[in-house]
């Protein structure tokens, strides 16, 4: 299979933890043809879209590649794509995402979805799995919730790695200064959510590969003195076996997920109440491997091999 990895510049990925090369390195173990491009590489006309990409040559340590020359190929030349963009979602990303849609391949995750399903709005779509959870720009509706309920945290809508994202407990004198630093001054959305105490534990990554939940989650533990869990702020990451509680969830989620195009997702679950839906670039394929020799990346890829079919 030739396989188009759409990724932010190869330079700035880490060889050691990045979920991209994880799946770079699964496709060359199958003697899949790998080729990486950027969202800045694509070339449409009347006669259809294409694409500056460069073969790859995988390798396991550092350097981790070897890239060929840039070559202008049309979307047939490709088995698959797989978009691994990272956030935010931009205008550039979505107008990547319009024409990948005009691509003459299949497209993993589909372009519609990541279009469509903000990571943070996404688990609006299961509210029996959430915790109390309001989207607002006015500040005195968030301060509201966070009286109601004696703390929140506050997100905005198009982060990642834990950026932006304030804990506040409760009687905090900083909720409307939060909000208004968030951009709810200038009308952006952001997400309240009520304070789990289990966060304090950290959360669950949950991983979904076309439409089942992995057997293995990790858990991700805050450092201290934060109360951000993601690997990017800092995490520990600590593989397990996929916990009830987490299945309960997983298993309401991935069907739908699933019937929209979705073919791996990254469910971020706290307490058995599901935070977050990562679409865009879910992590976490290395940490698994290394630390259960459970390769998920070779899961994901023999699951985009049946959308040929």
């Amino acid at each position: 299979m030739r396989l188009l990895f759409v990724i932010d510049e190869p330079g700035a990925l880490n060889a050691k933890k990045d979920s991209s090369i994880a799946l770079m390195r699964a496709a060359a173990a199958r003697g899949d043809e790998v080729y990486t491009a950027t969202i800045k590489s694509f070339v449409a006309s009347g006669e259809g879209v294409g694409v500056l990409a460069r073969r790859a040559q995988v390798c396991d340590g550092e350097p981790w590649h070897k890239s060929g020359e840039e070559v202008l190929r049309g979307g047939e030349h490709f088995g698959a794509v797989m978009m691994r963009k990272e956030p935010p979602v931009n205008g550039a990303f979505v107008e990547a995402t319009l024409l990948m849609e005009k691509m003459r391949a299949p497209v993993c995750n589909s372009p519609r979805a990541l279009r469509e399903k903000n990571e943070k709005l996404a688990i609006l779509d299961f509210p029996d799995l959430i915790p109390p959870t309001i989207v607002a720009s006015d500040i005195e509706t968030i301060a509201a919730f966070h009286a109601e309920h004696k703390g929140a945290v506050l997100k905005p809508l198009d982060g990642m790695g834990g950026r932006g994202v304030l804990a506040l407990g409760a009687g905090d004198l900083n909720v409307r200064a939060a909000a208004s630093m968030l951009g709810g001054d200038e009308g952006r959305l952001i997400m309240a959510q009520q304070y789990i105490p289990e966060a304090k534990d950290g959360d669950r990554r949950v991983f979904v590969i076309d439409g089942e939940p992995a057997e293995i989650m990790l858990a991700r533990i805050p450092k201290p003195g934060d109360h951000r869990s993601n690997m990017a702020a800092g995490g520990t990451p600590e593989a397990r076996p996929l916990g009830e509680a987490e299945a309960k969830v997983a298993r309401k989620v991935a069907p739908a997920l699933a019937a929209d195009g979705v073919l791996f997702a990254g469910l971020d679950i706290i307490g058995g109440k599901l935070t977050e839906i990562n679409i865009t670039c879910p992590t976490g394929l290395q940490e698994v491997k290394t630390q259960t020799g459970k390769d998920l990346a070779a899961d994901i890829l023999a699951a985009v091999e049946k959308l040929q079919s």
